[in-house]
């Protein structure tokens, strides 16, 4: 097992560890409530359903490693169950201490903090559900960033390049709400359209569907995409090729030269994701073969689907580096400020420029993405699209 893998099973066990605690405790808390508030017969439906949420982990261990079939509508029961248990315990907790602060003992009222623990749980679960509406409904944002580089040939000063990520076709959101996106991005015309993975989320049908909708669109100058975890996941090791077929213009350890009507040239390396290795010798991440392209003097535009490998000799090479794969962990909000995403990433979401010396003047961009992974809920980190725009520093004096 990969040392890459071996942690991802140590965060999914903690996580599956947490959700059985959570479930325990809801189950505890409703068996203390007085039976005005929930009979008999309603407590034993909700300890049946307990239960039978309590061994969907053992379903999702078994279809990881490939026991089990994958059954997407069990997966899609587990992820919302997780988040109404999450969020139900946020709003529960300070409810219990505030009875309890205010009666002067907990032990003395178990019945009533029980009561204010529900009704502080449910108002919460329900106010971030109904602000999660908005991320479903309302069009995604559009993030507008100019950069600026030094030395910068002046024919690419005002090149537009709009970054899409994690579209996850197929989870949580219908064609309508894709042809929305799409709508959006041939407005915005950009002169490059760089997608950073995560198309496809759970069936290879779902390429279709972006092919459909998708594949007509292109920047003005080029399209330019990379293959993110989920292509693999889905796909395994023949990713790279149905993508291809339905229209996916994939960069897959290589790079393409665009050129400007001006005649400005930009060098896009594409890098493959880590998740590739799992599956053959020749996918995963190569720099060496990536980067083998590249020019003294050109401008270099990286796409790599996850943030991780922004460091060393990609963040020297590349003036600007484009990924995904974070959702900005779909609830909190962009860098400075928390989100999910930002305890197992160190760029989480936003832009960052680089600190290390042989690299100062670049950047990573990090999209929140368009999509959604597990829950279909976004608070604060809805989802997005960035237009950013190329020009050189201004001249001193």
């Amino acid at each position: 097992m990969s040392d890459r893998r071996a942690r991802f099973m140590r965060v999914l066990w903690g996580a599956l560890a947490l959700y059985e605690i959570l479930n325990f405790l809801f189950l505890s808390l409703l068996r203390a409530l007085p039976p005005p508030i929930l009979s008999r017969e309603l407590l034993n439906v909700a300890e049946g359903a307990g239960i039978l949420v309590m061994i969907l982990p053992l379903w999702l261990v078994l279809s990881f490693r490939e026991i089990l079939p994958r059954v997407r509508i069990l997966s899609r029961i587990f992820f919302l169950w997780y988040f109404i248990l999450g969020a139900f315990w946020i709003g529960a907790i300070p409810g219990m201490l505030l009875v309890s602060l205010a009666r002067g003992s907990r032990s003395t009222y178990p019945g009533l903090i029980s009561e204010s623990a529900l009704a502080g749980g449910l108002l919460l679960t329900g106010a971030l559900f109904v602000l999660s509406l908005r991320a479903r409904f309302l069009p995604p944002r559009i993030i507008r960033k100019t950069l600026t580089f030094d030395g910068l040939d002046p024919r690419l000063s005002g090149t537009t390049i709009l970054h899409l990520s994690d579209l996850h076709v197929g989870a949580w959101q219908g064609e309508a709400r894709l042809r929305t996106f799409a709508g959006m991005v041939r407005d915005l015309s950009p002169d490059i359209l760089a997608i950073t993975g995560d198309v496809v989320d759970h069936r290879e049908e779902e390429g279709e569907i972006f092919e459909r909708i998708f594949s007509p669109l292109s920047g003005r100058i080029g399209t330019v995409a990379v293959l993110g975890n989920h292509e693999y996941w889905t796909l395994e090791e023949g990713a790279a090729e149905v993508m291809r077929r339905h229209g996916y213009p994939l960069l897959k350890n290589e790079s393409r030269l665009l050129v400007t009507s001006g005649g400005g040239e930009i060098r896009v390396v594409g890098i493959d994701d880590p998740a590739g290795a799992d599956y053959e010798s020749d996918c995963g991440p190569d720099l060496d073969k990536a980067l083998s392209g590249v020019r003294a003097g050109e401008f270099v535009l990286a796409l790599v689907h996850q943030p991780t490998l922004w460091e060393g000799r990609l963040c020297e090479s590349a003036h600007l580096t484009l990924s995904g794969h974070t959702h900005g962990g779909q609830i909190g909000w962009h860098p400075p400020f928390p989100n999910l995403a930002s305890l197992f990433f160190r760029h989480s979401a936003g832009l960052f420029p680089s600190s290390a010396p042989a690299s100062l003047g670049h950047f990573l961009h990090v999209s929140a993405g368009l999509g959604y992974y597990g829950i279909p809920v976004r608070v604060g980190m809805v989802p997005e699209m960035t237009l950013l725009t190329l020009l050189p520093t201004p001249k001193k004096g």
